[in-house]
This record gives structure tokens, C-alpha cells and sequence, in this order.
């Protein structure tokens, strides 16, 4: 089962009823286990939007938006390396997918973005100032 709760001083505490009925039916002193995610924030996935389609209007190396998110994730290590028939090398994207990462896991990966895009997209560009513009951009 899966409830949000909202942590308050050193307890969770539930956010809806759902999650008060998911605790009422937990005998007191009960062991339980818990995995701790944040929900991904959709704002926050806005703004890496905002920042791949920043990069595709300032470069010619990529023909849009969606090849410079797959070619972005392949940068940071966000891949799977394969071997081709032939024996070359290739790398498969991986997913930023709200199920995939929790939003601790896509703030390292946006980290890990702007300073790639610093160094390897837009020379010349420091990753706080990428990190202002975008914010610029979505307001």
C-alpha cells in the first residue's frame, strides 16, 4: 500500500483519509516497513524541459528537443551500455519517469544536467547561470 504523509518534527504523519485508514488498521506497536520517496515535483520537471529545449534552440548539433533530452541522459550516465551484432558500443537512454525517480534521485539528476550542458552543450555557459535563465524562462 502506498499513502503520503508529511513529516512533522521526527514523525510522518498522514496527508488524507486514505492514509489515516492505512495507519488505523496497523496494530499498535506493530513493526512495518517503510520506503521513503519524495513524489516528484511537476514544476521541477517543467524547468528540465525548459532546460533541454533551451539547448536545442542554441545548438545545431541536435534536431530538437526530444535528441537533446535522450543525448543529455546518455551524457550524465543515465544509460545502458549494449553491444551491438558488429561488437561496437552503444548506449540505451534511460527513463526520467515519475516512477522511476523520486524527486531526491531528480535533483542530483538535474544537477548532474545543468553541469553537463555547462561543459559539454553550451561552452562557455556556467551551470548557475544555465540554472538562472531557466528559471527566467518558466518564472
Amino acid at each position: 500500500m502506498k499513502v503520503l504523509v508529511r513529516k512533522q518534527f521526527s514523525t510522518l504523519r498522514p496527508v488524507d483519509e486514505a492514509g489515516e485508514e492505512a495507519l488505523r488498521k496497523i496494530k499498535n506497536g506493530s513493526l512495518v516497513q517503510v520506503e521513503i520517496k519524495q513524489p516528484r515535483n511537476v514544476q521541477h520537471h517543467r524547468k528540465y524541459w525548459a532546460l533541454v529545449s533551451l539547448v536545442a534552440e542554441n545548438t545545431d548539433r541536435y534536431p530538437d528537443a526530444e535528441t537533446v533530452h535522450e543525448a543529455i541522459k546518455v551524457a550524465v550516465g543515465l544509460r545502458t551500455e549494449i553491444t551491438m551484432p558488429d561488437g561496437a558500443k552503444a548506449y540505451v537512454p534511460g527513463s526520467i519517469a515519475f516512477n522511476k525517480m523520486d524527486q531526491g534521485e531528480f535533483n542530483a539528476f538535474y544537477d548532474r544536467v545543468c553541469d553537463a550542458v555547462a561543459k559539454h552543450f553550451l561552452p562557455g555557459v556556467t551551470s548557475e547561470s544555465l540554472k538562472r535563465e531557466v528559471e527566467d524562462l518558466i518564472g
